[in-house]
């Protein structure tokens, strides 16, 4: 780390008090804000750069020890003789002496004594001195200091905390590097944007190794520790509390947020008055409830770190009593109970820890319900502890614990249901985690074996692995081979039979006895597979309805939930609608949390926004991306999906060396057990290969891409592969095939790829440039930089020698090309650098920067005068820069500038 801490975030307000101590005859500032936010680190460093211009700065800090002592604040500035009869005078000139420019700072005005305060007052009253100082926001202020703001009208800049965009900055500057998406949101929630916090919290985990690079991107693994200076910190900040205080205090530590009622069962409510008072807890409104949260996340962090083990349990164990007392009638007092019976010692029965599991499995908490799940499982919660722990265990890559939870159950007798979901869970592990398909098969063969259509079933919700697939008296064996067959499809799916089954899973979606958890994975199949069809709309209908009906069945698969996120953001990639599939991704993001333990998820979402970065023309943006997703955690299933998306964007990007690894990862990690999620391995190949001049190998391994997509029947996949080929030049190959899948497949993106495979091939300049246009409008720039060029070469074929009554035209060919040119060098120029075979031949003619810059105010419909005005030059010097621009581009007017400067 740095050895300052970075000062960063405060731009804005650093600009406006620096303003406000220039050009007055009186300047200065009152800078408020909570302790910690950076009230200080702002004045000084406006203090400096005033000290940097000359003028002299004197520097007070207020304190409590110098609160009841007369002028104490001052007194290391003043001299050791008596002061005269006129002490308000003689302190206030011996501080700023015969400086022409005196800037009077002083630190946490609100505990200055009278005498100080009045200084300060008189300072800004008589014009003497520009005064800068800092308060902490509803602390008591001296009336003098109040009136510093509120009589003499001194500006009074309120320091709001840190946003997290902020946090962000400030630790990757102090960290020297980049900074994981996911670690900079959690330390700006713990810090809650105060500076001070925030330094201390990285200081502790910089000491205990949890914040370290991990590939060139600091990553906080786990939760950072709660340091001694940090601690110290936060317990001056918490001050002195009476017994009775400490013990509410620690209950809500321990026990937030609690319910206002079943507090009040434990500890006085004059109690917590007094510790709102002090600002220490706060009341918030959830419904009809009322809950109590401590006044910031450290204060809780700080308190648990301080009790000792056995106090700690006892905490623990009086909320567990408090809620049940109440009824414990919510859905997350479930999940508190089960947590505080583990953790006070009290857990002996399975139920409370398996159901707690489940709330926390379907809150994508995925450590807590391992947590959960191993100790009922321990406590002898058998085959539904083992069902319920394993799917939390499969999703967060711990697929050999996974198998070994399966298999301590897997020979105990059971009902029907409980075989069916031991098999499911178990050859969804062996298949998709341990990479053992033929066994996969095997496990649903046998269970499928198994069931017949008068089994005998439980249809005790107790004895299920998930309260969502039983307990139902209806159920029969048809519904459980329907669960099996659920799975034997999603697996299938995986491999890439794609359309058989989906029109499976809608099939079976019409079944009245298919089970909530099977309903879920039906719908996963069909939301995930449609886009793979080209069939974009479907598949975000499909979504919808799932989220409409989600109540009956998250509780029984919610690992469903990111699955569908997936196949809502293919939906609209694969149609063009970008803006909707980084939605998409967003709305998975806020489904995990930043502490969810779902890497394997998260890896896959951070993958996706790579793509649409490299889809937009941000290649070097999508390289970064992808090298944050590699880290997260061990490759896992889906790790070629990731080093793929790293290969292409780096190709893209002329880092040819990355971009090999990339591939060779790729390649490593790729498994025929997750074929469609490794679709941009092929891509990733054949742009490799263009990278490296390898143009005709790249071409070919396209033109199989699409042979193969093609014999699968995904045509979307297929349609990515045939438009490879017209970017590389050859749309001859593609045109046709391209127009078959536009003409039956939703969504734009196909319509524009045919469109301009047909323009290609015919050399048609302007269907070329209307390509290009399409794309730049659904913004895929580095596509659109490429049809422009590609325009640029067909006008410049069809201008070649003629008779003399063709020049009109090829001299308007000629024109054309070089607009076409210019508008694909300026969307190539927001491409960071991409080199395409399109591109690299690309020749425009070069406008100046201030030809640019006045071209496109031009383009704007500015006259010259407004921009000679704006620009602080001549309007000949703008009508000459644009008579240029207009020869350069081939055009005879500002109002064709618009339509080549995009």
């Amino acid at each position: 780390m740095t050895a300052e801490w970075p000062f960063a975030g405060r731009a804005a307000e650093f600009r406006r008090v620096l303003g406000l101590l220039d050009g007055r005859d009186a300047p200065g500032a009152v800078i408020a804000g909570s302790a910690g936010v950076g009230k200080s680190r702002l004045a000084t460093e406006v203090a400096g750069t005033v000290r940097a211009k000359g003028d002299t700065v004197v520097h007070a800090i207020a304190s409590f020890a110098t609160r009841s002592i007369p002028f104490g604040a001052f007194a290391h500035l003043l001299p050791s003789t008596a002061p005269p009869a006129n002490p308000l005078r003689w302190v206030a000139q011996t501080l700023v002496g015969s400086a022409a420019h005196p800037l009077v700072l002083v630190d946490d005005a609100h505990l200055l004594d009278p005498g100080c305060a009045a200084v300060l007052h008189h300072l800004v009253q008589s014009a003497t001195a520009g005064v800068l100082v800092t308060m902490r926001s509803g602390e008591p202020v001296p009336d003098t200091v109040t009136a510093l703001w509120k009589d003499l009208h001194l500006p009074r800049v309120e320091l709001d905390p840190l946003t997290a965009e902020d946090t962000g900055r400030i630790l990757a500057s102090a960290l020297g590097g980049p900074v994981e998406a996911a670690t900079a949101r959690r330390l700006h929630r713990l810090s809650e944007g105060n500076a001070l916090f925030l330094r201390e919290l990285v200081l502790g985990a910089l000491e205990s190794g949890s914040l370290a690079p991990v590939h060139r991107l600091w990553r906080l693994d786990g939760s950072p520790p709660v340091a001694p200076r940090l601690r110290e910190l936060v317990e001056a900040r918490i001050g002195r509390l009476e017994p009775a205080e400490e013990e509410a205090l620690e209950l809500v530590a321990f026990g937030e947020p609690i319910g206002f009622q079943p507090l009040l069962g434990l500890v006085s409510g004059d109690v917590l008055e007094s510790l709102e008072a002090k600002r220490l807890i706060r009341l918030l409104e959830d419904g009809l409830r009322t809950l109590v949260r401590l006044a910031h996340p450290l204060y809780g962090e700080a308190i648990r770190a301080r009790c000792p083990r056995l106090r700690a349990r006892r905490r623990y164990r009086q909320l567990a009593q408090a809620v049940e007392a109440t009824g414990a009638r919510r859905r997350d007092d479930t999940l508190r109970l089960g947590v505080w019976r583990l953790e006070s010692g009290t857990a002996g029965d399975p139920r409370p820890l398996l159901a707690a599991c489940r709330v926390a499995w379907a809150a994508h908490d995925a450590p807590l319900a391992a947590r959960l799940g191993w100790a009922a499982l321990d406590a002898g919660g058998g085959i539904p502890a083992a069902i319920a722990l394993s799917d939390v265990l499969d999703f967060s890559e711990r697929f050999e614990e996974a198998e070994s939870a399966l298999l301590a159950v897997w020979d105990h007798p059971c009902a029907p249901e409980q075989r069916a979901e031991l098999a499911m869970r178990r050859a969804w592990n062996l298949n998709f985690g341990l990479q053992r398909p033929r066994e996969a098969e095997r496990v649903l063969d046998e269970a499928e074996a198994e069931l017949s259509e008068s089994a005998p079933l439980s249809g005790n919700p107790e004895l299920s692995g998930n309260p969502g697939l039983s307990g139902n008296p209806g159920l029969s064996g048809t519904s459980l081979r329907h669960d099996i067959q659920c799975m034997r499809l999603h697996l299938l799916a995986l491999r890439g039979e794609v359309a058989a089954s989906v029109r499976t899973a809608e099939t079976l979606l019409a079944e009245p006895e298919l089970r909530p958890g099977s309903t879920a994975l039906a719908l996963v199949i069909k939301i995930f597979g449609l886009p793979y069809l080209g069939r974009h709309r479907a598949a975000v209908t499909a979504y919808r309805h799932a989220r409409s009906i989600e109540a009956r069945w998250r509780d029984a698969a919610p690992a469903e939930l990111p699955k569908m996120i997936c196949g809502l953001f293919l939906a609209h990639v694969f149609s063009g609608a970008l803006d909707l599939a980084d939605e998409a991704l967003d709305e998975g993001d806020a489904i995990l949390g930043d502490d969810s333990g779902l890497r394997l998820f998260r890896r896959a979402f951070l993958t996706w926004r790579a793509e649409v970065l490299r889809l937009r023309g941000r290649v070097a943006d999508a390289v970064r991306v992808c090298r944050d997703a590699a880290v997260l955690g061990s490759p896992g299933p889906l790790g070629a999906l990731t080093h793929a998306e790293l290969a292409l964007s780096a190709a893209l990007a002329g880092d040819l060396e990355t971009a090999r690894a990339g591939l060779a990862q790729a390649e490593r990690h790729a498994s025929p057990v997750v074929r469609v999620y490794q679709y941009t391995l092929g891509p990733a190949a054949t742009w490799v290969a263009a990278a490296g001049g390898e143009v005709s190998r790249a071409i070919e391994l396209a033109s199989a891409r699409a042979a193969e997509a093609r014999d699968l029947g995904l045509p979307s996949l297929e349609m990515v592969a045939l438009h490879d080929l017209v970017r590389l030049g050859v749309p001859e190959r593609a045109a046709a095939r391209l127009g078959e899948i536009a003409r039956s497949a939703d969504g734009e993106l196909a319509r524009v790829c045919a469109a301009q495979a047909a323009a290609a091939g015919a050399g048609d300049g302007p269907g070329l440039e209307a390509a290009g246009a399409a794309f730049a409008g659904l913004g895929l720039t580095l596509y659109a930089a490429e049809a422009y060029a590609q325009a640029a070469e067909a006008h410049q074929a069809s201008d070649g020698p003629g008779p003399a009554a063709t020049r009109t035209a090829t001299g308007a060919a000629a024109g054309a090309a070089r607009r076409a040119s210019v508008r694909a060098a300026e969307l190539a120029a927001r491409c960071q650098g991409a080199r395409t075979p399109a591109l690299l031949g690309l020749t425009a003619p070069a406008l100046t920067p201030r030809e640019r810059e006045i071209a496109r105010l031009a383009a704007t419909g500015m006259s010259s005068r407004q921009i000679a005005a704006s620009l602080t030059v001549s309007v000949r010097t703008v009508d000459n820069h644009l008579q240029s621009v207009y020869g350069k581009l081939g055009i005879s007017d500002r109002g064709q500038l618009a339509g080549v400067l995009g």
